[in-house]
């Protein structure tokens, strides 16, 4: 696969998550987080399982696999979505956005832990910190203030690992199945997962709903783009740069809501936050850079 393949489908799985922040707040008109969260997976899946049937892709994996799978579907989206949801009930907006941008942050760290070995050199780690510096600028250049509970950082922060695992563990499989393969049974066993919270906190919510027709659209959207084409497109993504640069797109989001915000809603664009954009991009190029062996008078050659 080229690098250039790679990098569109990063910036399309990044835009679809971006967009999940919008049809979130359409969902949640009429149904609560774990609702819009299980149906969005039944969705995927249900999709997928089409694809799959009328392409003859070869749907299970070998007995030794489901473990790694099972794992990728705790990770993310189980725990994650689980972190993230609650959390987000008791931080601001801005708060939780700037500890979920701590992914791309932490993703080394967490190699260096699991003793993974990934080419992330000096500059690599640069503008990973770039690219963070300019999440802060973009989240909080309305002036938002940070406010935040133990509980809520402490939940986000589940969301975080879970993400960094997420990628880790993808690493494993990732190259061995089609990506529609891994996003069908990651998704499947996320239903098993979600369905007992599904059934104990929000069936008689969901039953007694409006159903109005701007959730159930948004929570279809939701299913089609960001849970099965954000998902498809974004493994051969990790596979292909490792966790800690797969991982640097990530600060793309907040980057792309700002600007539909701005194009759709008529959200202000200050100059903080044109200097925050710049920041991300600029640090997710530095991120990305490979140094080869070879050198020019003695200085090493990027590529």
């Amino acid at each position: 696969m080229s690098s250039s393949k790679v990098y569109l489908y990063a910036f399309i799985s990044m835009t679809f998550w971006a967009l999940s922040f919008v049809w979130y707040k359409e969902a949640f008109l009429s149904y609560g987080p774990v609702t819009v969260v299980f149906f969005r997976m039944v969705i995927s899946v249900s999709i997928l399982f089409l694809i799959l049937l009328f392409t003859g892709k070869k749907i299970l994996p070998a007995k030794s696999d489901f473990k790694w799978l099972f794992l990728i579907s705790f990770f993310e989206p189980f725990c994650y979505f689980m972190g993230e949801g609650y959390g987000m009930l008791y931080v601001s907006p801005t708060t939780g956005a700037i500890i979920i941008s701590t992914v791309p942050l932490l993703t080394p760290v967490f190699l260096l832990f699991f003793g993974i070995k990934e080419k992330i050199s000096f500059a690599n780690f640069f503008g990973i910190v770039v690219s963070f510096i300019g999440i802060i600028f973009v989240v909080t250049s309305d002036g938002t203030s940070l406010s935040a509970s133990g509980k809520g950082v402490t939940l986000l922060f589940v969301a975080v690992v879970s993400a960094i695992l997420f990628s880790i563990v993808l690493k494993k499989i990732g190259a061995k199945y089609n990506s529609i393969v891994i996003v069908f049974w990651q998704n499947l066993m996320a239903i098993f997962m979600f369905l007992p919270f599904f059934i104990a906190l929000e069936l008689n919510s969901f039953i007694n709903s409006t159903h109005e027709a701007v959730s159930y659209t948004a929570i279809l959207k939701l299913g089609a783009f960001p849970s099965t084409i954000s998902f498809v497109l974004f493994i051969p993504v990790v596979t292909y740069l490792g966790a800690a640069k797969a991982n640097t797109f990530t600060n793309l989001i907040p980057v792309v809501t700002a600007i539909f915000s701005f194009l759709f809603f008529g959200e202000e664009f200050g100059i903080t936050k044109v200097i925050g954009i710049f920041a991300v991009i600029t640090g997710l190029f530095i991120s990305q850079i490979k140094i080869t062996n070879k050198k020019i008078e003695g200085v090493p050659v990027y590529e």
